[in-house]
């Protein structure tokens, strides 16, 4: 009866019965050929344009030189290919001065017409790139500046952070210090420019609200060659020592600090790049027991984390450094948002909206996400320095998850409140 009913159902169309695979793949037929077809169009558009601006001149070479590698390397994952199109990378030098800066993202947008900008190291740098991106309806993807209101009271529409805020860090130091080292009474030295003092000001907002006090706080020059005066006019009769001293004028101040007997007694907590991989063995036997907060370690055991450092130890012959990191991690999130719109960047706002939807689960330092306002909410770590197998590295020793640049204030009643700055908030207990 059924193989009657089967031959009449193939005389009245005209063809024999599919059977439900084959039916399925004739109703999915159309679709499949409209996302080829989207492919095609979007490759038929040319190369997506991506400028990417990092310091490799000047005193952050190193770390310029690091942020290139690292976007270089997902890039190269992924053939230079995104959303059905080809990716072509235009690198400029931010030289570590604004001025420049600004004039290779404004040969960036207006002469080659790239379609996103990233990288940027220096905070002030990255306060004058992005009105200029904005003004230009360019997606700016900054991996590595870490100044505050960036994503808070100044943050452009088009501008995501996958790096970190000062003050993201300084948060999570504060509460350590307090909470985990015990420490009631303390000194503080760090940069004078404006992420120190975010850094610094986090830091000292958490710490004295869970009933810590700050009696000394000295503010250094980013230029400062001679740490000498600074560290002989440090207090010793404290707890333990935030130090805010970062990259690679860290190496001077820790072996001054080391040499002077200062870290005999006292431990020392500081931040991201105080002890980066990318020049702790140099610094060797001077920063053991120091402590970092960060958003990795190259010492990080997780499964991603693993196959990264043995990736760029193949590749390199070295350890993954923050600038590698978080420029990778800024290649990734930015991949994403490109194909999550199959190439079509063009269309901008459907663009940025997919670059703020973009998160990532499993990145070598752990999940990542947008929150909102433009920042990566992230893991922070807190890592000391030892020495494991005759290699120093920065051990995780606690890790706060998922760690909001606003910590655990209401992100509304946060902004409307002051930058951190030199003098907010006010040192009441300094002597």
């Amino acid at each position: 009866m059924k193989k009657y009913v089967d031959q009449k159902w193939e005389k009245k169309h005209g063809i024999k019965a599919l059977g439900l695979p084959k039916i399925i793949l004739l109703l999915l037929f159309p679709v499949l050929v409209l996302g080829m077809n989207a492919e095609v169009r979007a490759a038929e558009k040319g190369p997506i344009k991506i400028g990417f601006i990092a310091p490799s001149t000047g005193n952050f070479a190193q770390i310029g030189g690091d942020m290139v590698t690292g976007f270089k390397m997902f890039l190269e994952e992924i053939n230079y290919t995104a959303g059905g199109r080809k990716i072509e990378l235009i690198v400029e030098d931010e030289a570590a001065t604004p001025s420049t800066a600004i004039a290779k993202a404004r040969k960036l947008v207006t002469h080659d017409k790239v379609n996103i900008v990233a990288g940027v190291f220096l905070t002030p740098s990255a306060y004058a790139v992005a009105p200029i991106c904005e003004e230009a309806g360019v997606p700016l993807i900054i991996t590595l500046s870490g100044g505050d209101d960036l994503t808070q009271r100044k943050r452009a529409k088009n501008l995501i952070r996958v790096s970190y805020t000062g003050c993201q860090i300084g948060h999570v130091a504060g509460d350590y210090a307090y909470h985990k080292l015990g420490w009631r009474k303390i000194a503080i030295i760090g940069y004078e420019h404006a992420y120190g003092q975010e850094v610094i000001g986090s830091f000292m907002r958490v710490f004295e609200e869970a009933g810590g006090k700050v009696v000394q706080r000295i503010y250094t020059p980013i230029t400062t060659l001679d740490y000498s005066p600074y560290v002989a006019s440090l207090k010793r009769d404290v707890d333990g020592l935030f130090d805010a001293v970062a990259a690679t004028p860290s190496i001077r101040f820790l072996r001054l600090l080391r040499a002077s007997g200062y870290m005999d007694n006292l431990k020392v907590l500081s931040i991201i790049l105080a002890t980066d991989e990318s020049f702790l063995q140099e610094l060797g036997e001077t920063g053991l027991g120091v402590l970092t907060a960060d958003i990795y370690s190259a010492a990080l055991q997780t499964p991603e984390n693993i196959k990264f450092k043995e990736k760029i130890w193949k590749s390199l012959g070295k350890d993954p450094t923050s600038g590698i990191l978080c420029s990778y991690s800024g290649g990734d999130w930015i991949v994403r948002g490109i194909n999550a719109v199959k190439g079509d960047v063009e269309n901008k706002d459907k663009f940025l909206q997919a670059l703020r939807a973009v998160e990532i689960p499993n990145s070598p330092r752990g999940p990542l996400k947008d929150d909102k306002y433009g920042n990566a909410v992230e893991n922070i770590y807190i890592r000391r320095v030892e020495k494991v197998n005759d290699r120093y590295q920065n051990t995780v020793i606690d890790t706060y998850p998922m760690v909001s640049q606003f910590w655990k204030y209401d992100p509304e009643a946060f902004l409307k409140q002051p930058v951190y700055t030199r003098d907010n908030p006010p040192c009441r207990y300094c002597e």
